[in-house]
């Protein structure tokens, strides 16, 4: 891992310190020499120092530009590096005036952070402050203030002392105050407050605050994104709890009142077979039966859907005819096409053909399929389904004569709570292109050829006819 020194100002000392000795040492061992062959006199001596003290005043001014460099580079680096692994505002806000009260050496130093509206700044850590300080500073307005013209510019700017300011008027003796911006991507976020002395010469270097400002503003800027992420992941595993209670509350609610319609479904049912097993009066109680049944399923997943974070349905997968694959949604449906006087076809081309597809799950999307057409298709209309052989997949069309799906949303009715006519929940049709690709099969929709109105394609792979069970049931 990168360590960075504590002083990253030694290396230069150093260097500067064995220049001046190598210097110094050069002096003394030659110049008594020098003087005791060339037998010179005291001006002569002084003039032959002169480059020996010019070396030395190079040395000084060089070593005070590395200082100024290296300051410049290392210390926005060393508190940006520092920040980094920090995601914690506050320790982070506390971590950096530590940090800048070892870089600088002022008299105290104050964090402040603007708050929603942008026109308040609220200290949020500070170092040399009195004791018990920064709990009850209170936040300040930045009408009429230097600090607001620091904020609003983007740039350092000094007070030549702390008489009036709100924060370090008490520090004793404090010559100057400087303002320095937090600005991240261009827009102010805080405000960084040094009291200092005027023979500070770190304060006085405009750049180097800049800098520092940037990169405390950039690593406190990310400290708040980070941890309103995290409270937004809380709040999302809160409202997940929320639903799931909610999904085992209502599911709880469903079961009795379920249980007692699938009862006497089944009482009225065995009571009309006695009677007449192919009158109307059965039909519609073993319809009744069944949808009660397939509620009951229903609610069961939705309790799985509960306990799973990510909830991903077993397929029961068997060998089906085509022709079977759509008899049990026609029997669900066939009482609400009766009530708006609507006709069903059923075409199938191939009464071999045979698809390997969960019966209750795939029955569910042809469910969905003709609700949908029997929704928008208007009464006395006509709904076509069709079953045909296309090279290796069986394709599914539910045609209906409705007012069809603009080509704009032929995508979009396919997202999960999409509406495109406000109504329902925009689930149906979502459910079914999620069971239609856990069968590793594909569904779209297409304007109808014989005129007004939509077709709904669901294209399965095709299986033989005496295609074998699978060993083990295939997951989602």
């Amino acid at each position: 891992m990168l360590e960075f020194h504590p002083n990253p100002m030694r290396e230069v000392r150093n260097a500067k310190r064995f220049a001046y000795a190598v210097i110094v040492s050069f002096v003394i061992a030659v110049l008594p020499l020098y003087v005791f062959v060339f037998r010179l006199s005291p001006q002569e001596i002084v003039a032959a120092l002169g480059p020996a003290l010019l070396t030395l005043l190079a040395v000084e001014l060089a070593s005070r530009w590395e200082y100024l460099m290296r300051r410049r580079y290392a210390y926005p680096h060393i508190l940006g590096y520092k920040l980094a692994a920090i995601h914690d505002f506050r320790q982070a806000c506390q971590e950096a005036v530590d940090l800048l009260a070892q870089f600088l050496r002022p008299q105290a130093i104050v964090v402040a952070w603007l708050k929603e509206d942008g026109q308040e700044l609220e200290p949020v850590a500070a170092r040399g402050m009195p004791g018990g300080w920064l709990p009850s500073a209170r936040p300040i307005s930045l009408a009429a203030r230097s600090m607001k013209e620091a904020v609003d510019h983007g740039r350092v700017l000094t007070k030549p002392s702390a008489a009036g300011d709100p924060w370090f008027a008490a520090v004793s003796p404090a010559e100057r105050v400087i303002y320095v911006p937090l600005l991240s991507q261009d827009r102010p976020r805080g405000l960084l407050a040094i009291a200092a002395s005027g023979g500070n010469p770190v304060t006085k270097d405009h750049r180097l605050l800049s800098s520092l400002g940037v990169v405390l503003a950039l690593a406190l800027d990310n400290c708040r994104l980070y941890e309103g992420e995290r409270e937004s992941s809380r709040r999302l595993q809160e409202v997940n709890r929320m639903k799931s209670d909610l999904l085992i509350t209502v599911s709880h609610e469903l079961r009795t009142p379920l249980t007692s319609v699938r009862m006497a479904a089944e009482m009225l049912l065995e009571e009309e077979e006695k009677v007449d097993r192919e009158g109307a009066r059965v039909r519609l109680a073993r319809s009744i039966a069944k949808g009660a049944n397939r509620l009951a399923l229903l609610v069961a997943d939705l309790v799985d859907a509960s306990r799973e974070d990510e909830f991903a349905p077993r397929l029961e997968l068997e060998p089906l005819p085509a022709q079977e694959m759509v008899s049990g949604a026609v029997a669900l449906i066939n009482p609400l096409l009766a009530a708006k006087r609507q006709a069903l076809s059923v075409q199938v081309d191939d009464p071999e053909l045979t698809v390997l597809v969960d019966r209750r799950r795939f029955e569910q999307v042809l469910l969905n399929l003709l609700s949908n057409a029997q929704r928008y298709t208007p009464p006395g209309g006509r709904i076509d389904v069709l079953i045909s052989d296309v090279g290796n997949e069986v394709i599914l069309a539910v045609a209906d004569s409705g007012p069809g799906v603009p080509e704009e949303e032929r995508e979009l009715i396919f997202e999960p709570f999409y509406r495109g006519d406000h109504s329902g929940l925009g689930l149906g049709l979502a459910i079914a292109k999620s069971v239609v690709e856990l069968h590793s099969g594909r569904i779209w929709v297409e304007d109808r050829a014989e005129g007004t109105g939509s077709t709904f394609f669901v294209a399965l792979p095709r299986q033989p006819a005496r295609a074998a069970a699978p060993s083990a049931p295939a997951t989602a």
